[in-house]
């Protein structure tokens, strides 16, 4: 017997990609029980583990393991990664000249050119990786977009996702308070046109 979705998913809802960033958010602001109601399942990258695990992150990991999986690259994608890697250390955007501090974003960007992957959305925050990312093609959300797309759900309300990213914020997430009101006053507007 097949296993009822949850009827809090969000219509439509396909898989996410997701990269450090973007998690560490979720977990940092309690939320990763929500990107599971928008999404059915986030996958990531063995880089992306590997940095959750050396963030301090594991425990969270394991206790997300049902709904957080772990999708290896193949050699040629890992080839790929690295060059993406580079265009990132590149990038004007970028903070880190080192490509192979960027291997996590790269490996979620060249998993989501998977045609399995075509109707999933890339969850990145890194400006650098995210310019690369549009370069090719990629269907993009941060972890604000996916709150405002928790607010359009009726998951949570308009405060809640203000106080989500205050708290990633309080925890060393780089969020300005310029840019918390502006998402906040987006989501406001979407409430109230419903």
């Amino acid at each position: 017997m097949a296993k009822a979705r949850p009827t809090s998913r969000l219509p439509g809802a396909t898989y996410a990609l997701g990269d450090t960033g973007p998690l560490i958010s979720a977990l940092q602001s309690q939320s990763f029980a929500l990107l599971t109601q928008v999404f059915a399942e986030v996958h990531i990258s063995p880089a992306c583990l590997a940095e959750l695990i050396n963030h301090g992150w594991e425990n969270e990991v394991r206790a997300a393991s049902s709904t957080l999986r772990v999708v290896n690259v193949t050699p040629s994608e890992q080839r790929r990664a690295l060059a993406v890697a580079r265009r990132i250390a590149r990038h004007p955007a970028t903070n880190d000249r080192v490509a192979a501090n960027h291997l996590g974003e790269a490996e979620v960007i060249v998993l989501a050119l998977r045609m399995e992957y075509r109707n999933s959305v890339l969850l990145l925050d890194e400006l650098a990786a995210r310019a690369i990312a549009k370069q090719m093609k990629v269907r993009l959300s941060g972890f604000p977009g996916v709150l405002l797309l928790a607010v359009q759900g009726s998951l949570i309300t308009a405060e809640e996702l203000k106080q989500r990213l205050e708290r990633c914020r309080q925890h060393g997430t780089h969020y300005s308070v310029a840019f918390i009101k502006q998402v906040y006053e987006m989501a406001k507007n979407m409430r109230r046109i419903r």
